[in-house]
């Protein structure tokens, strides 16, 4: 039911951004048919990564199954689009048109997650917090699912809010903005999670939220030496 209600509600709030603010196609793609082929590309890198790094950390966790991560989701997508990009000759960013849906996807798919529990399989380790949740095992562990949405709820807010006086900074940089913020809160949680290290101490989703963290700052970096 929450895997609806998020993609619902980032729907509907991305439709309305759009519209208010007028991006009737995302920067950089100059026809409707140009378009619809990037969205396709979206589709399949978002399903491909999801799909992949959450059976992944799965199977690294001795468990089997199939599993989403909206965090390997994230990486696809961003694989698939700056593919198509190349290939399209696109430089500019193109995916602040999806950004404040996304954010609310995420953010009211995170509680989902909190209520599926211990099957769900992004619950936190043991705390002494007062806020420490049982999930059911008799165990008070990190509510680390509501920590992302309100992460990425406060982020949410300071985009709406600033986008009408920053328009141009959020529509050249918003996306790697949203990247970095999404990456590094994803980085900070995941030392609150019961997943098996893979390297150095650190899990696949932290090597994952390390990987967009250098992209972000590489394209922030660029997109800053393109205004100059």
């Amino acid at each position: 039911m929450f895997d609806l209600l998020a993609l619902l509600s980032g729907v509907l709030l991305s439709g309305w951004f759009r519209r208010r603010y007028a991006l009737q196609l995302p920067m950089g793609l100059s026809h409707s048919s140009q378009h619809h082929y990037y969205l396709l590309a979206l589709l399949l890198g978002l399903a491909a990564g999801s799909t992949a790094f959450g059976t992944l950390n799965l199977y690294l966790a001795g468990q089997g199954g199939i599993a989403k991560s909206m965090l390997g989701g994230v990486f696809g997508a961003i694989v698939a689009a700056e593919v198509f990009k190349h290939f399209a000759g696109i430089r500019q960013s193109t995916g602040l048109y999806f950004v404040p849906g996304l954010i609310l996807l995420i953010a009211v798919g995170r509680v989902g997650c909190f209520l599926a529990g211990l099957p769900d399989f992004t619950y936190g380790v043991a705390t002494s917090l007062p806020w420490g949740v049982d999930f059911g095992d008799g165990i008070e562990r990190h509510p680390v699912q509501l920590y992302e949405t309100f992460t990425m709820l406060i982020f949410l807010a300071v985009l709406l809010l600033s986008y009408p006086r920053q328009p141009v900074f959020w529509q050249r940089q918003g996306f790697y903005v949203f990247v970095l913020v999404y990456a590094g809160q994803r980085f900070a949680w995941e030392f609150l999670k019961p997943y098996p290290p893979v390297l150095a101490g650190l899990n696949l989703f932290h090597w994952i939220s390390l990987a967009l963290l250098v992209y972000a700052l590489l394209m922030l970096n660029r997109s800053q030496a393109d205004v100059e």
